[in-house]
């Protein structure tokens, strides 16, 4: 946990004499970041190493299958996600495949979702509009693209992975000060990241309680997960916290949280399963409910 923004400092004085008061620091807005060991190897970890590979080799399966079959008929069918994708950067691969696992999200999620609206465009309609929304979500589904991934969601792995996040959710929403019950709606989607790829600064706020990254498959140093300063850019802030990361290491922060991937400059593939926890009931916390957003420490320096 980084403590940020110190603020406050009280010291009374009169014409007549000084008056020493008690000094209290109020760290404003930090990050809190957890990190826990779920399939690590060499250390005491939730999961053997053997969890995290089955769970990289289903990712990199289905992101083979999507770059060769899925995106050359988007980009043939759908022009405006052509365009944008061609002139976008070294994200872009991993952004359409989001894209596409957004898709596959909320069909398997037709309770938020029905019937009528998925015949549309599901991440625009309905009462919560806004759920999922981001780059590239708001075209139509093409009837000729498959947007469903059975070999992942119906994995042992993948569903004790989802146990894992429900249960540790618990976790870090208590230690920030929030409480949103003891259910929740997740959205876990895979990046691959080949030799050069990377992913763009990005933040979301639709409505999630927090997010999450989980590396079952990464070469030591190939990559840095960075975290942008929320102060802003100008001196003597602008600051980037390069956030330390492990094969098998789960880390949960704030939704709101600035982040980027740097390009992965070994020639082993590295694996993430991003995630965002939501409310039961979908995207409906408001964000002045957020209670990583108020997350304040108070300390009082030493004399």
């Amino acid at each position: 946990m980084r403590q940020r923004w110190p603020h406050g400092l009280l010291v009374v004085c009169s014409c007549w004499k000084t008056v020493a008061a008690e000094v209290v620091f109020d760290y404003l807005w930090p990050i809190h970041i957890s990190k826990v060991p779920l399939s690590t190897p060499g250390v005491e970890a939730m999961e053997p190493p053997e969890f995290g590979q089955a769970l990289a080799e289903l990712a990199l399966s289905g992101f083979e299958d999507y770059v060769n079959k899925t995106l050359p008929l988007e980009l043939k069918l759908d022009a405006d996600f052509a365009e944008e994708f061609h002139g976008a950067d070294h994200s872009r691969v991993n952004l359409a495949f989001r894209r596409w696992q957004r898709r596959v999200y909320a069909y398997a999620n037709r309770d938020i979702y029905p019937e009528s609206q998925l015949s549309a465009d599901v991440l625009e309609g309905g009462w919560q509009s806004e759920f999922l929304a981001g780059g590239w979500a708001r075209s139509m589904p093409l009837k000729e693209v498959n947007y469903s991934w059975p070999q992942l969601r119906q994995s042992s792995e993948f569903r004790k992975l989802q146990s894992h996040i429900s249960e540790l959710a618990k976790l870090y929403l208590k230690r920030s000060g929030s409480s949103f019950g003891n259910k929740f709606r997740i959205f876990t989607w895979a990046e691959v990241f080949r030799k050069g790829d990377a992913l763009r600064p990005s933040a979301h706020t639709d409505g999630g309680l927090f997010m999450g990254r989980y590396w079952p498959q990464l070469k030591k140093n190939s990559l840095k997960f960075n975290f942008e300063d929320p102060r802003g850019i100008n001196p003597p802030f602008g600051k980037t916290h390069t956030h330390s990361i492990e094969e098998g290491a789960m880390s949960m922060f704030p939704i709101w949280a600035s982040h980027f991937i740097t390009p992965n400059m070994k020639s082993r593939t590295a694996v993430c399963y991003a995630f965002i926890v939501y409310p039961e009931d979908g995207n409906t916390m408001d964000f002045e409910d957020d209670g990583t957003g108020k997350f304040k420490i108070e300390r009082v320096p030493l004399k």
